[in-house]
């Protein structure tokens, strides 16, 4: 079976969208999933199931979201090597280093089409840093994610395709969990 991450968008934000993870954990398991571990109250959820495509394990987790608590949203998807390739290509080592709570990795659901690629390119910005590697954004803060203009509304106008963000703290968890 093998093992991937999903990575619902706007859970347990705020008094909105409430999903107990032990609750979605369990769901989950009754859908056939082995080995179901979570990180933090945002669902990062780790498990292993016999499906194969991203497109189905997407569609199993938004499905028992809405089914079995009401939250209508999106997931973003990865295997396990996929998370170890958004590690390895981390364009600010630096600042994950300094900052890893400032930076952050938007695990997007497709990849942006080249005249996105290119608007994202032309975003004035202040102290913020951008990279875009294939189906994922990095962004570097600098010091403060609040005081930026680089909002994840502003990102998905601009590249035209939904997505999920997470600092660098949680990526490098969630690596931890599926590597453990």
């Amino acid at each position: 079976m093998t093992l991937w991450v999903a990575l619902p968008r706007a859970i347990n934000l705020g008094s909105h969208n409430k999903v107990p993870m032990p609750a979605l954990r369990d769901a989950l398991t009754a859908a056939g999933c082995t080995d179901v571990r979570t990180y933090v109250q945002s669902g990062n959820i780790v498990f292993r199931t016999p499906l194969r495509s991203a497109a189905a394990v997407r569609k199993l987790v938004v499905g028992i979201l809405a089914r079995e608590f009401t939250v209508t949203t999106s997931a973003a998807v990865r295997t396990a090597a996929q998370i170890d390739a958004v590690i390895a290509a981390n364009p600010f080592p630096d600042a994950t280093a300094e900052r890893p709570k400032v930076v952050q990795v938007t695990f997007l659901d497709a990849q942006p089409i080249p005249a996105a690629a290119a608007a994202l390119r032309e975003l004035p910005v202040a102290t913020e840093r951008t990279e875009l590697i294939g189906a994922e954004l990095y962004v570097d803060y600098g010091e403060s994610i609040h005081a930026s203009k680089l909002t994840p509304d502003r990102l998905r106008r601009v590249l035209r395709v939904d997505g999920t963000a997470r600092n660098w703290t949680t990526v490098t968890a969630i690596a931890a969990l599926l590597s453990g």
